[in-house]
């Protein structure tokens, strides 16, 4: 027979178990798959992620999910939000966002083409060859017109041959370019080979992202894995016998996300973020049931560039 003080306890038992499996049974995702985001400027590929990541932590707890106390690779109760293709800070665009399961099809719907929009500014260069790094190289540009670059634009279509840049994750010597940067290599230090790229499409913008005229203006560039930017605009400026540097970038395309699949920042809510993944869950099986390759290609992106990855 139990006393009072022991009913009490067991009643006081049986709610705390009660509570625990019904918050069990709360879903931690709402919705799972992949969505597209647009990538602020300034932000890390990583910012975006831990900032929609703790965003959806707060919605599973406000509706009562239980979520593990500390986060790991083994936790099975956590919000999951990764990324497929790291950008960097001073590129902006298509940045595709993996939810729950999502994380593990990032790169099966991400192969193909990407499609980028880079501003271009000649008679300088830079040691990061973008508006990042410290002018290293300067050259006279007044003798190029608009038509000397439309006439350039072929030599830079089709498979070609091009140098990464030392601002960049690719090893060499068993440690990353942009670590051997910076710890003051330079590109004279480094001996960095070339690589077959393919670029299927390069359009001449007269102007660039700020409606600026030569010695600015743009190039819209579709192109395949381990294609750097950076590196076609200085290719590009050699050809013309001066030196060029990439002043912005943004990602117009990846694989079947484009600009129109995005939520912006300012839309960035649970509610958003979860209906753009229902969204794209539809698109994709489009894309499945009509029989599309979607088979996983390695590849390195023109982001993964002066971080480390992500």
């Amino acid at each position: 027979m139990f006393t009072a003080a022991e009913s009490t306890n067991s009643k006081s038992n049986d709610n705390r178990s009660s509570n625990s499996t019904e918050a069990e049974n709360v879903p931690i995702h709402l919705a799972e798959g992949l969505c597209a985001v647009y990538k602020p400027l300034d932000w890390t590929s990583q910012d975006v992620v831990a900032c929609i990541r703790g965003m959806l932590e707060r919605d599973a707890r406000e509706r009562g999910a239980k979520l593990a106390k500390r986060r790991t690779r083994k936790s099975k109760r956590k919000v999951s939000v990764g990324h497929g293709g790291t950008l960097d800070p001073l590129a902006t665009g298509v940045l595709v966002i993996g939810i729950g399961k999502g994380t593990k099809d990032l790169q099966k719907y991400l192969t193909g083409a990407k499609r980028y929009r880079a501003g271009v500014e000649l008679g300088f260069e830079t040691n990061t060859l973008d508006m990042e790094g410290n002018r290293t190289k300067e050259m006279d540009f007044d003798h190029v017109t608009e038509e000397q670059i439309i006439n350039a634009i072929p030599d830079f279509t089709g498979k070609i041959m091009q140098k990464p840049p030392i601002f960049s994750a690719i090893r060499k010597n068993g440690k990353r370019l942009y670590e051997q940067a910076r710890e003051g290599k330079t590109v004279d230090d480094i001996e960095i080979e070339a690589r077959e790229v393919e670029v299927y499409n390069l359009e001449y913008l007269p102007t660039d992202e700020n409606g600026k005229g030569l010695p600015c203006f743009g190039l819209d560039v579709e192109c395949g894995g381990g294609t750097y930017i950076r590196s076609l605009c200085r290719d590009l400026g050699e050809n013309l016998g001066t030196c060029a540097t990439m002043t912005s970038l943004i990602r117009t395309q990846q694989g079947h996300f484009t600009m129109d699949h995005i939520v912006p920042k300012e839309d960035w809510t649970p509610e958003n973020i979860y209906a753009a993944v229902e969204r794209c869950n539809e698109m994709l099986a489009i894309f499945d049931g009509d029989g599309l390759d979607v088979s996983v290609e390695n590849d390195s992106d023109e982001g993964e560039s002066k971080n480390s990855n992500s």
